[in-house]
Parts: C-alpha cells; structure tokens; sequence
C-alpha cells in the first residue's frame, strides 16, 4: 500500500491498527471524522508507525526465501 501511494506524497505512514484504538471505539465512524483523527494524532506526533522497508529490501527477501527453498529442496 506505501508503495502505490508514496509517489504521491512528502511521506505515506502507515499506522500499527493495534495501537490506534481510538479509532475503533469512536462512536460515529466515517473515512473522513477517521481520517481527521489520523491526521490529529499524526500533527501531535502519537500515531504509531510500522516500519516501512526501503525499496530494495522486498526483493533482497525474496532472494533469501528462495534460496532456502532450493536449499531444502536440495540438502546436501
């Protein structure tokens, strides 16, 4: 999801759901009184972020998990 929207933007943040309760509890839900609310805690600095990786991360992963698949496949 950071990928697709960060182009767009200064900085795409993605917010840990287990910790924004906030929003959950909220009586009268809707994306814009929930997107305020993000807004609010992000400007006041107390919306807790999940670690983004950087571009090349991803793919150095994919590599990782591959190789331990042939090495399983293929013990020596």
């Amino acid at each position: 999801m950071a990928a697709i929207v960060a182009p767009h933007v200064k900085k795409a943040v993605i917010a840990n759901p287990k910790q924004v309760r906030v929003i959950a509890y909220a009586k009268i839900k809707t994306d814009t009184i929930d997107a305020g609310v993000l807004a609010q805690r992000y400007a006041s600095d107390f919306l807790p972020e999940v670690w983004i990786p950087d571009e090349p991360t991803p793919a150095l992963r994919r590599q990782v998990t591959r190789r331990n698949q042939i090495v399983r496949k293929h013990p020596a």
